[in-house]
C-alpha cells in the first residue's frame, strides 16, 4: 500500500526570531506533513556564546509549539540551546499540531560547541507520528556511523538532520558530491531510511555558512541544492515514498537472514 509523506525543508538564515508571513504562506502552500528548520535557528550571526539564547529557551519552545499548530504540521524545530543541571545542550524539539512529541540532545557536539559550553546528549530518539517513524540527528552527529546504526535499530523511516554547514572556499562540485555520498547516502543505506538534511545560511559566531540541504535515500541522492543556491533562503518540498524504504528494509533483513543460514 502506497504511503507518501511530504517533507518541507526550510533553508533559512540564522537569527530569525520567527518565520515571516511570506515564509509561513509558502510552507502552507506546499502542504507538507513535516517541516524542518536548520540547526541553531534562533542564534544570530554575531553571537559570542550560547548563554543568552539558553535564557530564551521557554520563549523558543513556545514559539515552535505555536508554529506547528498554526501550520497544522509536525515541526522539527532545528535546534535551540537548553540549560539543564548538567550544562547546556543543543536540543531539537519536535511538535505536532501544537503538541510536544519529544526532544533530542545532540550526542556528538563539535569541539567548538563544547568549548562554548555545549554538553553531549546521552541517547538517540525516534517517534512514530501519523504511522511514520522519524528520528533526529544534529549536524556533526552524521560523522559518527553509529548514529545511523542506532536509527536503523529504531526502524526510522525518515531521519531529519538540522545542520549548520561551514563555508568551504575551496570546495569543488566533485568534493561536495563525494562528501554527500560518503556521509548521507551511506548513512541512508546503513539506517535503511531517508535522510533529510536542512541547512542554515548566513553565519554563526561570525563564521560564514553554506546551505547544502539535501535528501538522500538508500538508492542515492534524491535532491540537493544547486551550488548557486547555497547562499540563498529556500523553502523546498519533496514527496517521500515510505513504503519504498520499508520494502528496502525488509529485503535487506531477508537477505541477511538467508546469508546467515
Amino acid at each position: 500500500m502506497e504511503m507518501i509523506s511530504r517533507v518541507v525543508l526550510c533553508q533559512l538564515p540564522l537569527g530569525q526570531r520567527e518565520l515571516t508571513l511570506r515564509q509561513k504562506l509558502e510552507i502552507i502552500k506546499r502542504g507538507g506533513d513535516f517541516v524542518c528548520l536548520p540547526e541553531y535557528f534562533f542564534v544570530p550571526p554575531g553571537a559570542s556564546d550560547f548563554n543568552a539564547y539558553a535564557a530564551e529557551y521557554e520563549r523558543n519552545v513556545e514559539y515552535l509549539a505555536g508554529l506547528s499548530r498554526d501550520l497544522n504540521v509536525t515541526v522539527i524545530g532545528g535546534s535551540i540551546v537548553m540549560k539543564t543541571p548538567h550544562g547546556l545542550h543543543n536540543s531539537c524539539f519536535v511538535f505536532s499540531r501544537g503538541y510536544r512529541i519529544g526532544s533530542y540532545e545532540k550526542v556528538f557536539p563539535t569541539v567548538g560547541e563544547m568549548e562554548k559550553g555545549i554538553s553531549p546528549g546521552e541517547s538517540f530518539r525516534s517517534w512514530k507520528i501519523g504511522g511514520i517513524r522519524i528520528g533526529v540527528l544534529l549536524c556533526a552527529d552524521v560523522l559518527h556511523p553509529e548514529c545511523f546504526d542506532e536509527m536503523e535499530r529504531q526502524s526510522a523511516d525518515i531521519i531529519f538532520v538540522p545542520t549548520t554547514s561551514p563555508y568551504r572556499p575551496d570546495d569543488t562540485p566533485e568534493s561536495k558530491t563525494k562528501r554527500d555520498e560518503g556521509i548521507f547516502v551511506r548513512g541512508a543505506q546503513a539506517a535503511k531510511s531517508y535522510v533529510v538534511k536542512t541547512c542554515a545560511t548566513g553565519a554563526i559566531f561570525g563564521k560564514r555558512l553554506q546551505g547544502r540541504s539535501l535528501i538522500a535515500s538508500p538508492k542515492g541522492l534524491s535532491w540537493n541544492v544547486f551550488p548557486e543556491s547555497e547562499n540563498s533562503s529556500l523553502i523546498y518540498s519533496y514527496d517521500l515514498d515510505i513504503e519504498s524504504v520499508r520494502s528496502y528494509r525488509r529485503s535487506k533483513l531477508i537477505a541477511s537472514h538467508v546469508f546467515s543460514l
